[in-house]
């Protein structure tokens, strides 16, 4: 042992000495040390053996509970929501003195759709943006697009005119083609 060890347990070199000379016809781990109680071998090797047992003997709620929990919330709120609902819906009846399906008067109509205008059915095709403090092509394009590419920065560089993608200046408009 360092001499450090041996000054702060308090035990002198002699006594050390005598400790390690003692400790070499000593065979039972309890003979080394007296005063504390060391298992038998047997016992450790149970241990060892029944340590799982005792892991999975843990009383753990299985998904099953979770699921019939959640099945019974899941009732008890909907027979909740349909009840405000039904009866809020049966005070706007009340209040507007909505008429019977038999006073009602309806009428059988052919109804006619006119198709809308060629130009609104097309999508839009292109975005304008407003370059910001901090903007690059690529954040622009990460943006819009969800990524980077080459062809991606051609075609907005080819929409607005630009020869170099890193040339942009704050409020400066950007037309993005969404095809």
């Amino acid at each position: 042992m360092k001499s450090s060890t041996i000054r702060r347990s308090n035990l002198s070199k002699e006594k050390m000495a005598v400790l390690e000379a003692l400790s070499k016809y000593k065979t039972d781990a309890s003979d080394i040390t007296p005063n504390v109680y060391v298992r038998p071998s047997r016992d450790k090797e149970l241990d060892v053996l029944w340590q799982n047992f005792k892991i999975n003997q843990k009383a753990d709620k299985s998904p099953s509970i979770y699921l019939a929990t959640g099945f019974i919330a899941g009732v008890v709120t909907t027979l909740i929501a349909g009840a405000v609902i039904g009866l809020s819906a049966n005070g706007i009846m009340s209040t507007q003195n909505i008429a019977s399906d038999k006073n009602a008067n309806v009428k059988n109509e052919k109804l006619n759709f006119v198709p809308a205008a060629e130009q609104a059915a097309e999508a839009v095709t292109e975005e304008v943006y407003t370059v910001q403090s901090g903007d690059t092509m690529e954040s622009i394009l990460t943006r819009f697009y969800g990524g980077y590419t080459k062809e991606r920065a051609w075609k907005v560089m080819n929409a607005n005119n630009m020869t170099n993608p890193n040339k942009l200046s704050i409020g400066q408009k950007l037309t993005i083609p969404m095809n």
